[in-house]
């Protein structure tokens, strides 16, 4: 069973840079320190394949993943991190630089010193420390011998076969995470300088390696998986998805906080409602060059920084310039049809359906093709069945390539303010203000505590005024209340309606804002509603604190 170390040593420098923008990724976390860590001490573990859309923040992960696992010093199990660069190389200096990152992380490892992960032994280097570890020292002498007779093949199976070999030999577990994958078939050269797309073909028998399983991850979703898929499951397939919603509003409080921009729960429910948990839309909210009144509770200043990085920022760099360069490689009108049909589709649609809507000439057999282009650029993906195709419910991938081709396709253009103000105002904040409504409907008349709440004492309260979403300053931030009752007695109330339970996050923030406004005014009580019900610890938790927990409405 893991156990997480007290303290994590940044051996490896993380790209996300403050290390504190690390938020969430909890179910992740859980299962590859959990289930599959236990696995790996089994020697039962499966070689995992991460695959996600383009900054969804999986090196983030990868890289912290690796840094956990290095923290743990005595628990044979050794971390090794190599990303395959976007740059050619021969397959010789690609066997030497991946021997000598390996040796470098597990000389790391094994005398602690993390210098050894942040600049990795050159080739050369390396030579001058591994004679007293015959492991290294061997292999490296046969990498030597290979590359004097001209067999690049052979030196690049022994740096590719150490991980697995050493630690079988030695009795511990090596994870090897090995990020953008998808270059190790586009980017290697053979000694007549032709790229080996075969490559990856290295790991249809190390993939099975119980000793030495692999996680492997990359950028380009569709030629990650088609390499994964040819490696006939040898590999189990994780989807990295968006935040969801308590870890993005989590990340958002964080990301206000390090880029010192003013927000409040409100404008948390906004961001949430704009973002829906994507990491790159977050980061570029908050980082952005245009974001220089460091205001986000009021709404127009998020309007004016999403619309800019949409239309020029971080955001349309990442989407836009790729998008546009897919269609030079496309060159088809009915290409950029097809996407926008499929946004306003908002739904899976068949070949069949596709033809008869957008009424095209072209045969079924030539839409395929062109479909699958599509899908093998990351820009759709197939349906339910190989006859049926959709896109990403991503309002922000959606505003960015409408805002470039809608005009050209159908002499509109879109209104790109107007399209946001709308999103942030949907889902959860609007279902919370209708469930706000009716509980306060049940509260605006005098009533007594023991009816309405699970825990309630004989307390009758006689409402006065009743007040909504009001935003109050408690210790260094504002907080928005959902529901404030004065009278009598003052009660505030904490109202959840969202499609998982009230938790223990949402649980201690409350005891957290109870705590702080009872030590002023002791006599102000506390309650919560929650239309899915709650966890049993948070519910435990809520009353040994004295918060009083609302029943259901039919309760």
């Amino acid at each position: 069973m893991f156990k997480m170390p007290e303290t994590i040593t940044y051996a490896l420098p993380e790209l996300i840079g403050n290390t504190d923008l690390f938020v969430g990724r909890k179910k992740e976390f859980d299962y590859f320190l959990g289930e599959w860590y236990d696995r790996l001490i089994g020697n039962i573990a499966r070689s995992q394949a991460i695959v996600a859309r383009r900054k969804k923040g999986k090196t983030a992960f990868l890289q912290r993943l690796f840094n956990i696992l290095w923290s743990c010093s005595g628990s044979k199990v050794i971390p090794f991190y190599y990303a395959i660069q976007e740059e050619q190389i021969t397959r010789a200096s690609f066997a030497k630089e991946f021997f000598s990152t390996f040796a470098s992380h597990y000389l790391s490892y094994l005398t602690r010193n993390k210098d050894r992960v942040i600049t990795p032994l050159n080739y050369v280097a390396l030579k001058e420390h591994i004679a007293p570890y015959p492991e290294l020292h061997m292999r490296c002498k046969s990498i030597d011998e290979f590359e004097r007779t001209g067999n690049w093949n052979l030196m690049w199976k022994v740096a590719s076969r150490a991980p697995s070999e050493i630690a079988a030999s030695k009795g511990i577990k090596i994870v090897q995470i090995i990020d953008e994958f998808q270059n190790i078939n586009a980017f290697i050269l053979d000694e007549r300088g032709n790229t080996i797309d075969s490559l990856s073909g290295t790991y249809l028998e190390l993939a099975e390696k119980r000793e030495a399983p692999l996680i492997i991850s990359g950028s380009e979703v569709h030629g990650l998986l088609e390499i994964v898929r040819r490696l006939t499951a040898r590999f189990e397939e994780n989807v990295l998805e968006n935040l969801p919603e308590e870890e993005a509003k989590e990340a958002i409080w964080k990301y206000a906080e390090v880029f010192r921009t003013k927000i409040n729960d409100i404008g948390v429910g906004k961001l949430w409602n704009l973002t829906r948990g994507d990491p790159l839309y977050i980061y570029a909210l908050f980082s952005s060059k245009h974001n220089t009144k460091k205001d986000y509770v009021q709404e127009d200043n998020i309007i004016e920084v999403y619309t800019q990085e949409i239309t020029s920022g971080l955001i349309f760099k990442t989407w836009g310039e790729y998008i546009a360069k897919i269609f030079v490689e496309v060159n088809k009108r009915n290409a950029k049809r097809l996407l926008l049909y499929l946004f306003q589709a908002g739904e899976e649609r068949s070949r069949a359906q596709i033809i008869k809507d957008l009424k095209l000439d072209i045969t079924d057999s030539e839409l395929e093709t062109k479909l699958q282009k599509l899908i093998k650029a990351d820009l759709i993906s197939s349906g339910s069945t190989a006859f049926r195709y959709a896109i990403a419910k991503d309002k922000t991938y959606e505003l960015v390539f409408r805002r470039l081709y809608q005009d050209e396709i159908d002499n509109f253009i879109p209104d790109i303010r107007k399209e946001v103000r709308q999103e942030m105002g949907r889902t959860s904040y609007e279902k919370g203000k209708f469930r706000e409504y009716l509980v306060r409907e049940r509260i605006k008349r005098p009533f007594n505590l023991k009816d309405l709440a699970e825990n309630g004492i004989d307390l009758t309260i006689k409402p006065k005024t009743i007040l909504e979403r009001e935003t109050v300053k408690i210790g260094l931030r504002n907080r928005e209340i959902d529901l404030i009752v004065k009278g009598n007695i003052e009660l505030w109330i904490d109202v959840k309606d969202t499609k998982g339970k009230y938790g223990k996050r949402e649980a201690d923030r409350w005891i957290e804002i109870k705590q702080a406004i009872t030590e002023k005014n002791p006599k102000t009580l506390f309650a919560t509603f929650s239309q899915n019900g709650y966890t049993s610890s948070a519910k435990r938790l809520l009353v040994s604190n004295g918060v009083y927990v609302l029943k259901g409405e039919e309760g």
